[in-house]
């Protein structure tokens, strides 16, 4: 299977993984994944749907994800919404992602 990702709930711009990368938007790997029991999974995204190697969707529920910096600028939110699919697989690009960490967020 091929790349594959999810829009923050927060900013709209895909969880990106190290081999979509870049100085720029390097912080939006960085993510948190809300289950809907409410824990959360954080780590870097992979790229394959797998937070430091843990998936965070399966048969039973999709996927509630936020990029690490945006979840801390939103207050920590532990409600599950599921996360829109990326268009662009969190890879198919060009440089509309690129944009610094939001301010309030902290990698």
């Amino acid at each position: 299977m091929g790349f594959f990702s999810w829009n923050c709930n927060e900013c709209g711009h895909p969880l990106l993984s190290r081999y979509a990368t870049n100085k720029i938007n390097s912080w939006m790997r960085l993510v948190v994944a809300v289950k809907p029991d409410g824990t959360t999974i954080e780590g870097g995204y992979d790229g394959y749907g797998r937070v430091d190697g843990v998936e965070i969707h399966d048969d039973e529920y999709d996927s509630c994800c936020y990029h690490a910096a945006c979840w801390q600028k939103a207050g920590k939110p532990t409600e599950y919404r599921v996360s829109a699919s990326a268009e662009c697989q969190g890879y198919f690009f060009g440089d509309e992602h690129d944009m610094p960490m939001p301010e309030g967020g902290a990698s």
